[in-house]
């Protein structure tokens, strides 16, 4: 709890120096930096884990294929990189082309650090567009209405379960494989069957389902029920709305009323069901290769069951962008770049992401991948975090009050009330 609320502090600290630089401060432009007669193209992004080695193989393809540039890519941990780019945006030294992730974007999108790319597009032979992408990651890469990114993926939870121990409980289809639910009284049924006490000692030693991410989690059930952190206009918190108590009430339900969870507090979730010591969880898409790596592990991917009267589940975006000074020349390689990445996003999804691309996410390979293709199914309704220029501030308020009516620390109506509150006090600031 005192790591997030320290990362929240951090997070808010940058927010404030992003509005204090970059709302007075002009980088210079950008030189064309060449090597050997090579243009020289920075890339930043955040993928230090194995997504980090199949980027690193796609560049290396893109260089081999473009023999006129070099790409210079630098892996940057995520809990660092947005105070780095932000400072480089500032001062100079930016990139020329790196990854913002959605929640994120309009914060940078608002103090206009980012080059408008419909120029871009429609230069292309083969011009993207609209049709090209999925309708929520190509809506995300416009902050009022100008087009500021290239959408690469789109990456919600899902539903991870355990075949094996759904098959030992007998729930199967008519093939004898294991069932997933599909509704609300289908997961809690399911759950029941699977929370156990295998040892006999008097305590639940294998759960039904385990909470592994708060924040993911509350926006799933939240959007599910017609909540969310903020009013629709963004102007206002909505976490003490009736549709996000109920969502909250639910998710209490699980631990202290269904008893099918654990508290999410002394316990390793993931690793609960790396383990086999939990059946369910709901996790990123991105997760997949670690449960891949558990050998013994049997388990497959679902799309999130319908807990409440809409559809909803909260997922994430990797966006492709230029500073807003870069020159025409280095704008234009970078391009190259970003097209190509574009273009061969179907090796990214096999490393745990959803293609944003329509065509390849279509495709006969994605679609044969197990889990990465029935994550797919829920692209349509995919929901991000509020989609607002402080919205990565509004973390350091929503996610304490989720945690404090998880562990029963306030009711859910006074640790929302509070939320709600100070996220007023947040939003009213100039």
């Amino acid at each position: 709890m005192y790591q997030r609320l320290f990362r929240c502090c951090i997070n808010a600290t940058v927010t404030i120096l992003l509005a204090a630089t970059l709302s007075g401060c002009r980088p210079a432009g950008n030189a064309t930096p060449e090597a050997g007669g090579k243009t020289v193209i920075n890339f930043w992004n955040g993928f230090t884990g194995p997504d980090g080695k199949t980027m690193g193989k796609m560049v290396a393809q893109f260089e081999q294929e473009n023999p006129d540039v070099q790409v210079n890519m630098q892996l940057i941990p995520w809990g660092t990189y947005y105070d780095k780019l932000t400072l480089s945006l500032a001062y100079g030294g930016a990139p020329d082309v790196f990854i913002m992730q959605a929640a994120r974007f309009s914060e940078y999108a608002s103090f206009h650090t980012l080059k408008p790319l419909s120029g871009q597009y429609q230069s292309d032979k083969t011009p993207l567009g609209a049709q090209d992408f999925a309708p929520v990651p190509w809506r995300e890469s416009y902050y009022q209405g100008v087009q500021y990114a290239l959408p690469l993926d789109i990456h919600p939870i899902g539903l991870y379960y355990n075949t094996k121990l759904f098959r030992d409980a007998g729930i199967v289809d008519e093939h004898g494989d294991a069932k997933p639910p599909a509704t609300l009284d289908e997961f809690l049924a399911d759950a029941k069957k699977l929370t156990k006490d295998t040892t006999g000692n008097g305590r639940t030693d294998q759960w039904g389902f385990v909470i592994t991410n708060e924040h993911s989690n509350w926006l799933t059930f939240a959007h599910q029920f017609g909540g969310d952190i903020v009013t629709p206009d963004g102007k206002h918190g909505a976490m003490s709305s009736p549709e996000a108590l109920q969502a909250t009430h639910l998710m209490c339900d699980l631990i202290y009323k269904d008893k099918v969870a654990p508290k999410p507090e002394g316990v390793d979730a993931w690793l609960a069901l790396r383990q086999g010591k939990a059946a369910m969880a709901m996790e990123g898409i991105y997760m997949v290769q670690s449960l891949e790596e558990q050998k013994s592990l049997q388990f497959a991917g679902a799309p999130i069951p319908q807990f409440g009267p809409k559809q909803g589940v909260w997922g994430g975006t990797h966006l492709l962008c230029q500073p807003a000074d870069i020159s025409p020349a280095q704008s234009k390689a970078a391009w190259r770049l970003m097209r190509y990445i574009s273009d061969h996003s179907l090796e990214w999804g096999k490393a745990g992401q959803i293609p944003a691309r329509v065509a390849v996410e279509r495709s006969t390979a994605f679609q044969a991948l197990p889990v990465q293709a029935q994550f797919g199914k829920q692209v349509d309704y995919v929901v991000y975090d509020p989609q607002i220029p402080r919205a990565n501030a509004l973390n350091q308020f929503a996610d304490p009050a989720i945690e404090a009516a998880l562990l029963q620390l306030q009711t859910p109506e006074d640790a929302m009330r509070d939320a709600d509150r100070r996220i007023d006090q947040l939003l009213k600031r100039p």
